[in-house]
């Protein structure tokens, strides 16, 4: 028997879906564009700035990322900097004084790579910060940021009291790729810690080409420059392919850790870089994630003649970086209930924007790996989420831009009605509330009828409409719900021209 409690139960996946009864439509929701927030211009920034990782912690939003800058030389400098807002949508720079660049400290920067040095980091690639909520955690150690430990291919973690000053900590695995923005958080609800990060497997034989990628010294050699092409092996080729996936690993004690396993996924087997997994705050028993989908085209079709930013696109196809003219991606949702067993939708939703000189771009789609509540730009509507997108990576002219996009509290995904009337129909199960809430929105015309049943008893509510993230339900004896309480239940909701999101019951 499931029991849902009081939790706030969304409709990501068909966990208390009875799909035999359901005729509603599953209904995937994308993001919308609102603008830039923060361009990334400054001197120490550079055009190639990753692993964007935004927390909430002691009052305010605080963003770690990672910015390389070129050099004349063709060396590279690398920096960890550090960002704050009060409200998640206006964010300054600090003046942290702490690392030199070009003859100043004058600067939000909190690592680089002379500091890294220190803790035995031969080279340096990525990382995510995340405060830890663990009650048992050390005051001296709140803030922890796993990063790639480059050479001996380790992921560790650094420790900070304040978020800003880091020590050195421990390892903790080195099974694995970790070429990714590798991603651990405690989660209260299972009370542990959870790590994801990249690894790979061998492709499948009904794999399509398109989705198959090789190691860069493999794609080096079968690239025919004059062609831009890039062909499949022969038998004469010492060749290899990967397909790059997300493994987890849990710990009680951020000491002792499980071995890895493979995250299974639901949908086509996909390169998959970024997983963007954490706990959902408005049900963390749910965890989603935003990944980044890697799709490399293997030629310079005349598709790509008429694709935005021609120039600079062949100019990016160098002797090494075929990928960074033939390669795509976009960003995707899943979601899981045990953190091993993910719902993944194929649908983009966070698909290139626009064409412009910086777009449909390997990089396009990448989300920060947050949800942040924010007011709605309707006065007096309910807030929204938003979502940090970067855009224009690798940027030729101008700079990497961190971009708003908004989406619906629990609007990933919807049962949805359109022009006839569906039946959405869950599986028993019980409650703990009085009351019944919905995050429902209808047309004009539409509308929901909600049919308690318990038994030989059933009771259905008035038809509901209107739009709104939270809506009581009101049935002609607002007391049935809290009878009903504890008690095993089927819910059954007659729709039209409407979508619910999620339902919760409560006190």
């Amino acid at each position: 028997m499931i029991n849902i409690k009081n939790r706030r139960e969304c409709f990501f996946d068909n966990f208390l879906i009875d799909e035999e009864n359901t005729t509603a439509e599953k209904r995937l929701h994308k993001p919308v564009r609102k603008g830039v927030i923060l361009e990334l211009d400054k001197p120490w920034e550079g055009r190639y700035t990753t692993f964007f990782t935004p927390i909430y912690a002691e009052g305010k939003w605080k963003m770690y990322y990672v910015t390389q800058v070129y050099r004349t030389d063709n060396s590279v400098q690398k920096f960890v900097c550090y960002a704050e807002s009060d409200n998640g949508v206006d964010w300054v720079r600090p003046d942290l004084c702490i690392v030199e660049f070009e003859g100043s400290v004058h600067n939000n920067i909190i690592l680089d790579m002379e500091m890294l040095k220190e803790f035995n980091f031969k080279a340096f690639d990525n990382m995510s910060v995340f405060y830890d909520e663990n009650p048992n955690c050390p005051r001296r150690e709140k803030y922890k940021m796993n990063a790639w430990l480059c050479g001996n291919s380790a992921l560790i973690v650094l420790k900070s009291p304040d978020g800003i000053h880091f020590s050195k900590g421990q390892i903790i695995t080195e099974d694995g790729a970790f070429d990714s923005h590798n991603r651990i958080f405690w989660s209260r609800e299972y009370n542990k810690y959870f790590c994801y990060y990249r690894d790979h497997h061998e492709p499948g034989k009904n794999i399509p080409f398109i989705d198959k990628s090789y190691f860069d010294k493999t794609a080096l050699e079968l690239f025919d420059p004059e062609k831009f092409m890039l062909r499949e092996p022969g038998d004469a080729d010492d060749s290899s392919m990967i397909m790059r996936d997300v493994r987890v690993i849990e710990s009680e004690d951020f000491v002792n850790w499980t071995p890895k396993q493979s995250i299974n996924m639901t949908g086509n087997d996909y390169q998959i870089y970024n997983n963007g997994v954490f706990p959902y705050p408005r049900a963390p028993h749910i965890f989603v994630g935003l990944p980044l989908r890697y799709t490399e085209r293997k030629a310079w079709t005349k598709c790509y003649d008429e694709l935005c930013g021609k120039g600079d696109r062949i100019n990016r196809m160098g002797p090494r970086g075929l990928r960074q003219g033939l390669a795509i991606s976009d960003g995707l949702f899943m979601s899981s209930r045990d953190g091993y067993n993910f719902t993944k939708y194929d649908e983009a939703i966070l698909p290139p924007p626009p064409e412009n000189p910086e777009a449909f771009v390997y990089g396009d789609g990448t989300a920060a790996p947050a949800l942040i509540e924010v007011p709605s730009d309707i006065p007096g509507a309910e807030n929204e989420y938003m979502l940090i997108v970067r855009e224009s990576f690798r940027a030729t002219t101008g700079y990497n831009k961190l971009v708003k996009y908004t989406i619906r509290l629990d609007g990933f995904v919807s049962l949805h009605a359109g022009g006839e009337p569906v039946v959405a129909q869950t599986k028993e199960f019980t409650y703990d509330g009085e009351n019944l809430y919905a995050n429902i929105a209808t047309s004009a015309r539409g509308g929901a009828y909600f049919t308690l049943k318990c038994g030989d008893e059933e009771y259905t509510s008035c038809e509901m409409f209107g739009n709104s993230t939270n809506k009581r339900i009101r049935f002609e004896d607002d007391e049935i719900v809290k009878r009903l309480s504890g008690k095993p239940v089927t819910l059954k909701i007659e729709m039209f021209d409407c979508d619910i999101y999620s339902i919760k019951f409560d006190k």
